[in-house]
């Protein structure tokens, strides 16, 4: 393990390893840190999160289904993971670990460690086919795999196809809270001298300034997944993009319930500031809704920040329906309760049906905020929050730092509704030809600049009122590698390439967005637009429609070749085990909801596990 070095400007002396003698209390040390890391980040280094974990000790980083831990608890067992993989992959040399892990704190342990050793970070999802997972690993010529225990098994069959370490990690190997707690244990992880201080046994922050951090894997692209590879700098340009965008601070708790691959950035993000999260290994409904209301939850850890993917939403509203529907007081305490102290519901990577935007709103007072984001940017596009107001007879009763909210919900708001480009993010839209639509840049936040309709492809009007459709293209200072393909000599042929990045920065999303208003509305994507009969269709739209269906978890849309009709439309879709429906049913349904043209023709049904 490298020890840390100052930034190559400085005069290097010797370090010396303090001890609790020489500053009574952890605040003086903090201090002391939080300078030396504010002159990394001015010297354009990055500082990664496991750094910063170092400047909120003692404050409860992550709620999982096991317990409470701290920062310092998930640091020094991040520490003591690093150690082993340093041993096994040698300290610094950037090779890829897999691991395997469910939505706990551990996930977060096992990711600093990586970063920690100086490794590239390569979080599976262990949903997939074995086979998938072993063409994952094999491709990204993994030296180690760690897995928790409920993937022991899962590993150890992986391992020995591909002739790798293993590591087996439970929660037991995180040190207790009493055990660390100390000014003595806190000191023992620094280096300091003449009062600069630094954290001991860690690489440079220059390191992090160019290494790449994580693989991941596309989700969706089942034939071929993608590898999508982020450097440190890609990885702290998103937290930064979702701090300012959504003000985050200590006292923001987040409740994600979507896969941890889509959410690091958020999730990095949250415990960049000092805030905590609370982590869910499976959904559950009764599970979910506690969480959200804050019950059995101290002040400091009740939900301010909930993200989800839609269908979670809409499950959330059938439990609702079982458990709290009939009971008066509860529609009501839960209505107050979300409307003055969860600051934003919001979903991404996937279509919102509007029966779940409305009957959500209904129930909670609240809006589902759609978000635009990849696994190449993050979040990009979106809703930023505003300050809370200052109401007098509202702040009278909140606590110091809580976050209050207005009792009166933005109902303007529609869904579909992707909103502006985020801070530090341009988002622009190409036409047919090539051609600028549209370009709008959000680059120090607050006000966006949206530029201007360009007059040729509108007729002559600017007017912002006019709506614009192109393929959407994204940029952003760091937010996405110009050089992702090349970066990695260990990266394989279907990863995120120089193809996807045009020559002025531009990230090609190969998604079709609409522009009116000052917004940007998803239409589909390109690869989901189908001539039927001479009518351009989108097949999110059919997919959005059928996705409203209480019984339907999820629909492919597919365009089926046709010399007549151009393409003939059919859908798969995904429902329950339980579900009380059938192809008549799913016909009936689409051609209640949908114009003749774009109804399919087609239909199969496929039921989840």
């Amino acid at each position: 393990m490298m020890l840390l070095r100052r930034c190559n400007k400085l005069t290097l002396r010797p370090w010396v390893r303090l001890c609790s003698a020489e500053l009574i209390h952890k605040d003086g040390f903090i201090e002391k840190l939080r300078h030396s890391f504010d002159e990394d980040e001015r010297s354009n280094l990055v500082v990664p999160t496991f750094k910063k974990a170092m400047l909120y000790p003692d404050e409860i980083a992550v709620k999982d289904i096991t317990g409470e831990y701290t920062y310092f608890q998930l640091y020094l067992a991040a520490k003591r993971l690093a150690i082993q993989i340093s041993n096994i992959c040698g300290s610094a040399s950037l090779s890829n670990v897999t691991y395997l892990c469910s939505n706990n704190a551990l996930w977060i342990a096992i990711q600093w460690s990586c970063w920690i050793s100086g490794q590239v970070a390569v979080p599976l999802e262990s949903g997939q086919a074995m086979e998938q997972l072993r063409d994952q690993a094999t491709s990204c010529k993994t030296k180690l795999l760690i897995a928790t225990p409920e993937f022991e098994s899962l590993a150890q069959e992986l391992s020995q196809g591909l002739q790798s370490a293993t590591i087996i990690l439970d929660h037991a190997f995180v040190p207790t809270a009493e055990s660390v707690s100390s000014t003595t244990m806190y000191a023992k992880q620094l280096l300091g001298t003449q009062g600069v201080i630094l954290t001991e046994s860690t690489l440079p922050s220059d390191f992090y300034a160019k290494a790449p951090a994580m693989l991941i894997y596309t989700p969706n692209a089942v034939n071929s997944p993608k590898a999508v590879l982020l450097t440190h700098r890609n990885i702290d340009a998103q937290m930064r993009c979702l701090i300012g965008s959504w003000r985050l601070g200590p006292t923001d708790c987040m409740l994600p319930i979507l896969s941890m691959n889509r959410m690091h950035a958020a999730l990095g993000a949250v415990l960049n500031v000092g805030g905590n999260v609370v982590l869910q290994q499976k959904f559950d409904g009764h599970n979910a809704w506690s969480a959200l209301l804050g019950i059995n939850s101290p002040s400091k850890q009740r939900v301010t920040l909930f993200l989800a993917m839609p269908i979670v939403y809409k499950r959330l509203i059938a439990e609702y329906e079982k458990m709290f529907a009939k009971d008066s007081r509860m529609v009501e305490y839960i209505v107050n309760h979300c409307r003055q102290k969860i600051k934003l519901m919001a979903t991404a990577f996937a279509l919102l049906p509007d029966s779940v935007f409305y009957r959500w709103r209904e129930i909670t007072g609240q809006n589902i905020y759609e978000y635009y984001g990849m696994m190449e940017t993050g979040l990009v596009l979106g809703h930023p929050l505003e300050e809370p107001p200052r109401d007098a007879a509202n702040n009278a009763s909140a606590p110091a730092g809580s976050t209050v909210q207005s009792n009166t919900p933005p109902n303007d708001y529609r869904p579909g509704t992707l909103g502006a480009p985020l801070k530090g993010v341009t988002a622009r839209l190409i036409g047919n030809k090539g051609n600028e639509l549209i370009t709008c840049k959000n680059e120090l936040g607050g006000t966006v600049d949206h530029g201007l309709i360009q007059e040729e492809d509108i007729g002559g009007e600017t007017s912002l009122a006019h709506t614009v459709i192109g393929e959407l293209q994204i940029a952003g200072q760091h937010l996405v590698s110009n050089s992702l393909a090349s970066d990695n000599q260990q990266m394989e042929p279907g990863a995120t390439s120089q193809q996807e990045i045009a020559q002025d920065g531009f990230f090609r999303t190969g998604d079709i967005c609409a522009y009116q208003n000052g917004h940007f509305y998803f239409l589909s994507k390109a690869s989901d637009v189908f001539t039927v009969g001479g009518y351009k269709v989108y097949g999110s739209e059919i997919k959005k429609v059928l996705i409203s269906h209480p019984n339907i978890n999820d629909v492919a849309v597919l365009g089926i070749p046709n010399k007549l009709w151009g393409h003939r439309l059919g859908v798969i879709c995904i429902v329950s085990p339980d579900a009380d429906i059938d192809l008549d049913a799913i016909k009936t349904y689409c051609y209640r909801h949908l114009p003749a043209h774009k109804c399919p023709t087609v239909f199969k049904t496929l039921v989840s596990k």
